[in-house]
């Protein structure tokens, strides 16, 4: 999906189309590390940390299936929260999810930041992204279940040879 960038160049303004893509690995991974920014902050702050807490149990109390898109919608719902409270966070994490420079994105207007936000959860599914991320995180927990039975009969073996 394109959206409109005014980018100063000089002493003139120039508009340009910029296509926000589905997110990479790697954007995921730098916005992971300013959620749990955000996760640190919140902590601190008992709005914010109160917030976290009920999205937390609102998501817990939702079918399992729906527990983490829940969650992440809520989290995108607090998105003006964290504009009043921490929008430097609140804007390098669209930066980092639309790709848009951080210098660029604090020059548009704010209705065309809300475009770009508005592109950014068009072009990713994310209660997709939510739901196969689980169900790997799911396929991980349950081998390294089985994984640490194994070592637990290892170690009852051993301590039997003794």
């Amino acid at each position: 999906m394109k959206v409109s960038l005014k980018v100063k160049k000089e002493n003139t303004v120039e508009t340009i189309q910029h296509e926000v893509n589905p997110i990479s690995l790697e954007q995921m991974e730098n916005s992971l590390v300013v959620i749990n920014d955000i996760f640190k902050i919140a902590d601190e702050d008992p709005r914010l940390k109160e917030l976290v807490q009920e999205a937390m149990e609102a998501s817990q109390q939702e079918e399992n299936d729906n527990a983490g898109a829940g969650f992440v919608q809520k989290l995108i719902g607090a998105f003006d929260v964290l504009l009043l409270k921490i929008p430097q966070k609140a804007f390098e994490l669209l930066s980092i999810l639309s790709d848009v420079d951080i210098q660029t994105l604090r020059q548009q207007e704010a209705l065309d930041v809300f475009d770009i936000y508005d592109a950014v959860i068009e072009v990713n599914d994310i209660e997709k992204l939510v739901k196969r991320a689980k169900k790997s995180l799911a396929v991980t927990k349950a081998k390294g279940a089985v994984m640490n039975l194994f070592k637990k009969k290892e170690a009852k073996e051993m301590a039997a040879q003794q």
